[in-house]
C-alpha cells in the first residue's frame, strides 16, 4: 500500500516536473495567446493598444532625419454637435467613445491637440484597419510604377493562389473589399476568421498560407464585403513585384518621405511578413502627417517648400471615390474606394481611414481639414459610432470656417 502511494506521489511529481517545462518551452507562445485573448480587456485595452508590442512580433520603422514640424494656431472644438437631430455634447461624446487622441489640422496649423486616458503624445497606437489605406498609398506607387496591373487576376502576380478563392479575381476587385471571398470579420465571434487570425499571430504561423486557404462565396466585383485577408493579399503583390518587405516599403517610401518624426512598429507573423491588415503602431501626430499626404493627393511639401509628388493624384483620387454603383455612399451608407472609406452623402474630397475600436484619419480636402481620432472604444460595433464620428468631425470642420 505504501509502495503504491510512493508511485503515485512519484509521478504526480514527474507530471509537475514534464507540465512545467512544457509551459516553460512555450512560455512565449502562452503569454502571447493570453495577451490576446486579454487584449481588449476593460481594465487594460487602453493600455494594450499602446503597447502592442508586448504581444506580438513587430519590426521597427525608423524616424525620419529631418522630421516634419506643424505649426499651431489653437482654436476650441464646438461644444455640441447634431447627430440624428439631436445635440451631442463634445465632452461627453469624447468620454464615452474613450478618446484616448484628438488632433485637429488646418491648412497645416493645429488647431487642437489633446490626449486623453493618461496616454500622451509619444503613444505609438495601433491603427488596425487605418494600416489597409497605408498599404493602399504604397500599392498605388507601383501601379503608378507601371509595376501592377489592377485589371489582371491575383495568380497573375501571385501563382500560389491557383486553386483558392482569389485565383481568378480582379486586384481591382480586392481593392474594393469585393472580392467575394468567404470571410467573417465577427470580432465577437470567437471562432471567426478574423479571430483566428489574431491566435496566429500570438502563437505561430503564415498568414500567406492563410490566404490560400480562402474560398469563393460570392462573384467577384458585385457585393461590397468586408474582408480584412483582402489586404494582406494586395500586400502579397506589393512585396512580389518590389521585392521588398511591407515595413521596408513603408520606410523608404513614407517614413522618409514625409518627415515622420517618431519611430513605428509593425506587427508581424511568425515568419516575418507584415500584419498589413491592421498592425501599424504610430504616433497620432505621425498619422497626421500620412493624412496631409492624402489632403494633397500625394504630393509632399516640406517646410523649405520643396514639393515632390509621391503617389499620383490619379491614383488618391481613385482610391478616394467609389468606383462601382455598389460602393457608393447614401444617406446613412458609407462608400468604399480602394481601402479608403467614404462618409454618407460624401462631398469630393471628403473621406477617411478607420480602424476597429474607434481609430480614424479624417480628411476634407475643400477646408483643408485632417483630423486624427484614436480611441479604445469597446462600443465601437454598436452599429452607429462610425457615423456619429462623422458627424462630430462635420462639426468641428463647419466651426474651422
Amino acid at each position: 500500500m505504501v509502495s503504491i502511494k510512493q508511485n503515485s506521489k512519484k509521478a504526480l511529481v514527474i507530471l509537475v516536473i514534464l507540465l512545467t517545462m512544457i509551459v516553460t518551452l512555450n512560455w512565449e507562445k502562452v503569454s502571447r495567446l493570453h495577451a490576446v485573448i486579454t487584449l481588449f480587456d476593460k481594465a487594460v485595452i487602453v493600455n494594450n493598444f499602446s503597447h502592442m508590442e508586448q504581444a506580438f512580433w513587430t519590426k521597427k520603422i525608423t524616424k525620419s532625419v529631418q522630421p516634419y514640424q506643424f505649426t499651431y494656431r489653437e482654436k476650441a472644438l464646438p461644444a455640441v454637435f447634431e447627430y440624428q437631430g439631436k445635440n451631442i455634447n463634445v465632452d461627453e461624446f469624447l468620454t464615452r467613445r474613450a478618446t484616448t487622441a484628438l488632433l485637429v489640422l488646418k491648412n497645416d496649423k493645429i488647431t487642437f491637440e489633446h490626449y486623453y486616458l493618461n496616454t500622451s503624445a509619444e503613444d505609438k497606437r495601433i491603427s488596425w484597419s487605418m494600416a489597409k489605406s497605408f498599404v493602399s498609398v504604397l500599392f498605388g506607387m507601383q501601379v503608378d510604377a507601371g509595376k501592377i496591373d489592377i485589371e489582371k487576376a491575383v495568380a497573375f502576380y501571385l501563382p500560389e493562389m491557383q486553386g483558392s478563392g482569389y485565383e481568378k479575381v480582379k486586384i481591382k476587385h480586392v481593392l474594393q473589399m469585393s472580392s467575394g471571398v468567404k470571410w467573417n470579420e465577427d470580432y465577437q465571434d470567437f471562432n471567426s476568421d478574423i479571430n483566428k487570425m489574431g491566435r496566429l499571430l500570438a502563437i505561430g504561423g503564415s498568414l500567406d498560407k492563410m490566404t490560400t486557404e480562402l474560398s469563393n462565396e460570392t462573384t467577384a466585383g458585385e457585393k461590397f464585403h468586408y474582408v480584412s485577408m483582402d489586404t494582406h493579399v494586395i500586400a502579397m503583390i506589393l512585396r512580389r513585384v518590389s521585392g521588398q518587405s511591407l515595413v521596408e516599403l513603408v520606410q523608404h517610401n513614407l517614413w522618409n518621405k514625409i518627415g515622420m518624426e517618431s519611430d513605428a512598429a509593425w506587427i508581424t507573423d511568425s515568419q516575418g511578413h507584415a500584419f498589413a491588415l491592421g498592425g501599424l503602431n504610430a504616433t497620432t501626430r505621425d498619422y497626421a502627417r500620412f493624412g496631409r499626404l492624402l489632403l494633397n493627393n500625394g504630393r509632399w511639401q516640406n517646410e523649405q517648400l520643396v514639393s515632390k509628388q509621391l503617389v499620383s493624384r490619379e491614383w488618391i483620387q481613385q482610391a478616394s471615390t467609389a468606383g462601382a454603383d455598389h460602393l457608393k455612399p447614401g444617406v446613412d451608407k458609407l462608400g468604399y474606394g480602394y481601402q479608403i472609406w467614404l462618409p454618407p452623402l460624401a462631398q469630393p474630397g471628403e473621406f477617411f481611414c478607420v480602424g476597429v475600436y474607434g481609430q480614424y484619419i479624417y480628411v476634407n480636402q475643400q477646408q483643408g481639414v485632417v483630423i486624427v481620432k484614436n480611441s479604445a472604444d469597446k462600443i465601437f460595433m454598436d452599429g452607429y459610432s462610425k457615423q456619429e464620428t462623422l458627424a462630430f468631425f462635420r462639426a468641428v470642420v463647419t466651426a474651422l470656417q
